[in-house]
């Protein structure tokens, strides 16, 4: 029965169609990741945004207040207002780098499932034929 050639030809399908569902699955979790980076990054654009702010205002001879809080735990640590600002950017210079590469290895994803696709319609198109021909 293994001989049968659309025996062989649904195997095939059957087993590129659990390959698609499989980086479907991929591209789903990719693109929960993405959105997870993507939130952290306007969070932290929004930080650096008030951080600036309040170095704009300590400039205009505001100088009472050149400190913010992190909390680190249950605690508050004090920190100063240029070591804060530069700690924003460097994490968004990392979260950046990670959405690029999310983003890049969406676009794999979905380009290997766009190519697997085609090549299950292929093999269904081979199948309906050998059943045709049968």
């Amino acid at each position: 029965m293994s001989d049968n050639p659309g025996h062989v030809l649904a195997s095939a399908v059957a087993a590129e169609i659990v390959k698609f569902r499989s980086l479907q699955g991929d591209l789903q979790a990719i693109r929960q990741d993405l959105s997870t980076v993507m939130a952290q990054e306007t969070e932290n654009e929004m930080v650096l945004l008030e951080l600036e702010w309040m170095t704009e205002h300590q400039k205009d001879g505001n100088t009472s207040n050149n400190h913010v809080y992190k909390q680190l735990g249950p605690v508050l640590v004090r920190q100063d207002l240029t070591e804060a600002t530069q700690t924003v950017q460097k994490r968004l210079e990392f979260i950046r780098s990670e959405k690029q590469r999310l983003e890049k290895k969406a676009s794999d994803t979905e380009n290997s499932g766009n190519a697997l696709a085609q090549k299950i319609h292929q093999k269904q198109a081979g199948l309906q034929q050998t059943t045709a021909a049968a």
